[in-house]
């Protein structure tokens, strides 16, 4: 058996295979070309090798191309394998070696392996977030404009539910020409850029309408209050196979909705949320406010939390709430029912059972 360790970067890799013994037997710096890459790892004479890449943002071609080539693939969390393998001297070779050893000795801090095609729907759900994160930027912008010119639809006795509808923007446009020269140029941008990006996002939803269609576990999350069809397919993407979380505890920890813990002695505090997921957090922490007009059980539960906590940190912890849930349905492929009959995060009826 061989043991790879991989330094990936953007342009190269630098690479360290050791046998069983511990012992390098190859190293070297390769450019990221796959015939290059291939090249190194054709000239090693052993029918069975594995390789151990750290998680960072582009390392799934190269996890692609290592496993259609039959070297067995781990990814190694960063932040982890960093605690266990802190080194003074810090290199690439150095590196590389520290992750054929780790892997050799079974002791790599293994992040969460994303196949090819579950890599390819998240960025499409990915870009998606990024661009309606971009155009309530834009909105953001448009107001600021607004504002610092003193331009308010009270002023003239309006009062628009949307300011990006069409009655309000009407509003705006009737308002430019009260703007300096420049500014009302930049005004008229983002306007053209927001309405550029509605059409885009539009667009990506007709794709995402056809992926969500393919997905059992995005239809059943569908049904939940709270969860529309984008919201349900991030989460089961994000997700993937819910057996990897043998607890609930355990995926609302990946999902960040867990609460820090610092201890010393007989004290113990209650620390921020941990970072984690953030598109599963963003999800959950969404569909929050429209969840609870409809499940009591959660609305009890954010309320009894709200007035001990405040809204912010009662909002995450129903949302963790759900998610514990959702760590349910998904096992069961079972949603809950509530009277009469509305699919809800909550119910008395165990969906185990009938």
């Amino acid at each position: 058996m061989l043991y790879s360790g991989i330094d990936l970067h953007k342009r190269f890799s630098v690479i360290s295979t050791m046998n069983n013994k511990g012992e390098i037997i190859s190293q070297a710096k390769v450019k990221n070309q796959q015939d290059l890459l291939l090249q190194y790892f054709n000239k090693l004479d052993d029918s069975s090798h594995k390789a151990v890449i750290e998680a960072t943002f582009a390392w799934g071609w190269l996890a692609d191309l290592l496993e259609d080539n039959k070297i067995k693939v781990m990814l190694a969390h960063p932040q982890k394998t960093k605690a266990i393998a802190s080194a003074r001297i810090k290199t690439d070779k150095v590196d590389a070696n520290i992750l054929a050893h780790l892997l050799r000795s079974d002791m790599v801090a293994p992040a969460h392996y994303t196949d090819k095609d579950g890599r390819d729907q998240q960025e499409l759900l990915r870009t998606r977030a990024r661009l309606v994160h971009t155009k309530t930027s834009l909105k953001n912008k448009v107001h600021s404009i607004l504002h610092k010119h003193n331009l308010n639809p009270e002023w003239d006795n309006k009062s628009f539910t949307d300011i990006f509808g069409k009655k309000g923007r009407a509003w705006m446009e009737s308002k430019t020409n009260k703007l300096p020269p420049n500014s009302q140029f930049a005004f008229k941008q983002l306007l053209i850029s927001i309405d550029n990006l509605a059409v885009q996002i539009k667009d990506f939803d007709k794709q995402i309408k056809t992926v969500w269609q393919q997905d059992g576990n995005a239809q059943i999350l569908q049904k939940l209050p709270g969860i529309g069809y984008y919201g349900s397919l991030i989460l089961s993407s994000e997700i993937g196979e819910i057996k990897r979380f043998s607890r609930p505890e355990n995926l609302c920890s990946y999902a960040g909705l867990t609460p820090s813990v610092y201890q010393s002695g007989d004290k113990t505090r209650m620390g921020k949320i941990k970072k984690g997921n953030k598109y599963i957090r963003w999800v959950l922490i969404e569909a929050v406010p429209k969840t609870i007009k409809k499940d009591k059980r959660l609305l009890n539960f954010y309320l009894k939390i709200c007035k001990k906590k405040g809204n912010k940190k009662a909002k995450v912890a129903t949302a963790r709430k759900m998610l514990a849930q959702i760590h349910l349905i998904l096992r069961n492929k079972k949603t809950f029912i509530q009277e009469p009959g509305i699919p809800a995060f909550f119910s008395d009826q165990d969906p185990t059972k009938g």
